[in-house]
């Protein structure tokens, strides 16, 4: 019975779905085609700014690399509650395009 139980609560624990969180960023240019596809996911842009949800809490400088060789140069990225200091945008304006 109680291992029913278990596994009924684990089976519910894995199923429930990945909440995410809605992230931005802004190139230095506007973004042709109104959208970037980048980390699996589609970014849709307006202008320069460009709005994507990510299973994620924080933002890395990891993935702004990702994202700005396929966006050109970023000049900021985060959510509402993480932002990549101007130190590590720096260092994800190396990789752009």
């Amino acid at each position: 019975m109680i291992r029913s139980a278990l596994t009924a609560a684990a089976f519910v624990a894995l199923s429930a779905p990945a909440f995410a969180t809605t992230f931005t960023f802004e190139t230095a240019e506007p973004v042709k085609d109104g959208q970037v596809v980048a980390i699996g996911t589609v970014w849709l842009c307006e202008g320069t700014v460009c709005k994507g949800d990510l299973d994620r809490k924080k933002a890395s400088v990891r993935d702004c690399k990702k994202i700005a060789k396929k966006a050109g140069v970023i000049v900021s990225y985060g959510n509402d509650k993480s932002e990549l200091e101007a130190d590590d945008i720096e260092s994800c304006k190396k990789s752009a395009r």
